[in-house]
């Protein structure tokens, strides 16, 4: 064994490793790359409406985590998606409940929620296309099972008052009429409410325990390469600074509007450096230079 290793360098040598161990470390690295770029992908779908105006923008952010004031149309104010909305859409979390009442349960309700969720058209039958239910037969019948407030699972939010009841419409357009905050002048300007305290903590509890590990894994391997010192020196840490700058300023830009644009400049800041390091690791594995074997094995 050699001990006298160049300063910044460690024994153990990447472009050295057995093929095994290369094809694992490889589809490790495209695993969490691609993942990273699955995550970009929700943020967009997620987040690029949430200033009223499809397209992801600064505004898209500021709406999200620090709230917005915005003159909007009437459409517009109709058509920004309330809580129920985003649930039901593709990938929300009920979809797959309203989906049990097949595609006329589907545009029933989404068309009902879409257009306002006004109460003049909470039971009214083939809205949308004729011999489709309403909006109300639909949450009867795929909703109340589990909110309502005689011990449904989700009885603390409820859309009827028991499990036979009929949906009040009262109960359900607290999460069904857009959310567009209160009107701060007569002009149509409103504001568009930040993300709540509880959804917030439930994403950093989610995020922070698992971006760190595997950037950690990858920012290990960056600085088994064979590139110069001051350079890992440099882009090493920058992925984790990144993400403790983007997941700090999620909750400093509720009171300081300013830091919905550090979360950007993070998430761009790690997109990079993150992703040059994934190269170098590639690049330094198949097709950096073999160490020679020393004398004598």
């Amino acid at each position: 064994m050699n001990t006298h290793e160049p300063p910044g360098r460690c024994p153990v040598r990447l472009p050295a490793l057995s093929l095994g161990a290369k094809l694992t470390l490889t589809l490790f690295l495209l695993l969490v790359g691609s993942g990273y770029l699955v995550a970009v992908a929700k943020i967009y779908v997620w987040h690029n409406a949430a200033d009223g105006v499809p397209g992801m923008s600064p505004d898209d952010l500021r709406a999200v985590f620090h709230g917005l004031e915005r003159e909007v149309t009437e459409e517009v104010r109709n058509t920004l998606a309330s809580e129920m909305l985003r649930e039901v859409r593709p990938g929300g979390g009920m979809r797959r409940y309203l989906m049990r009442g097949g595609e006329s349960a589907e545009r029933a309700l989404i068309g009902w929620l879409e257009s306002g969720a006004s109460e003049a058209d909470f039971s009214v039958v083939g809205r949308f296309q004729a011999g489709d239910p309403s909006a109300k037969q639909v949450i009867a019948a795929q909703c109340i099972e589990c909110h309502n407030a005689a011990g449904g699972d989700a009885h603390d939010l409820p859309y009827a008052d028991a499990r036979d009841a009929e949906p009040r419409y009262e109960l359900v357009a607290r999460v069904a009429t857009p959310v567009v905050g209160e009107a701060t002048e007569e002009t149509r300007v409103i504001r568009l409410e930040p993300i709540s305290s509880r959804e917030l903590l439930h994403s950093t509890h989610a995020h922070i325990l698992s971006i760190p590990v595997f950037t950690l894994i990858v920012a290990g391997l960056f600085l088994l390469t064979d590139v110069g010192p001051r350079f890992k020196a440099v882009l090493a840490p920058l992925p984790m600074l990144a993400v403790l700058l983007d997941i700090g300023s999620w909750w400093l830009a509720r009171p300081f509007e300013p830091f919905a644009y550090v979360i950007a400049a993070a998430g761009a800041l790690f997109g990079v450096t993150y992703g040059l390091q994934i190269l170098c690791i590639l690049a330094c594995m198949w097709v950096g230079k073999r160490p020679a074997p020393e004398p004598g094995t």
